[in-house]
């Protein structure tokens, strides 16, 4: 080997050695700076799994509750249903003002019977209810007012009990 031979293999070198010295501080940099990225990263994702725990909590949450209020409704419903009938009960029952009380329905089945009453049997008296009482109680000697009282009724109640 020459001498330039030599000269250059050693200032190649010194080139490399030089060279990667100032490799070896960059990389240095950008190991550090990804290093720092991926810690960050790291929180972010220890941050997304607490907050995705938490919604997961709160979901179930929430569905117990709508499972609490879906009970609520269904019971709710029960007893609207029971007070409807009890109040279907209540508004078909025929108080005079002596305080007699009976069925609707059953003024309605026995004026029919009798023939006095052509409507509809739903418990209601109305006009047409009235005025077939107020016929009724014409033909069978009875002050005719439209008011099915105790006298009334104890002719009345005949023709229901032949429907039976």
């Amino acid at each position: 080997m020459g001498k330039t031979t030599r000269l250059t293999f050693l200032f190649v070198l010194i080139g490399l050695v030089a060279l990667s010295g100032c490799a070896s501080r960059k990389t240095s940099k950008k190991v550090d700076t990804l290093q720092a990225q991926m810690g960050a990263v790291t929180d972010e994702l220890v941050r997304l799994d607490q907050s995705l725990q938490d919604t997961r909590a709160a979901i179930s949450a929430e569905e117990a509750y709508q499972r609490k209020l879906q009970s609520a409704i269904v019971e709710s419903e029960s007893r609207l249903g029971a007070l409807q009938e009890e109040e279907t009960v209540i508004t078909n029952i025929y108080r005079t003002p002596s305080g007699f009380e009976l069925p609707a329905v059953n003024i309605q089945k026995a004026l029919k019977k009798a023939g006095y009453y052509q409507g509809a049997l739903d418990g209601k008296i109305g006009p047409a209810t009235r005025d077939a009482l107020k016929a009724f109680q014409r033909d069978n000697g009875l002050t005719a007012d439209g008011v099915c009282g105790r006298q009334t009724w104890s002719k009345l109640k005949v023709y229901l009990d032949s429907i039976k």
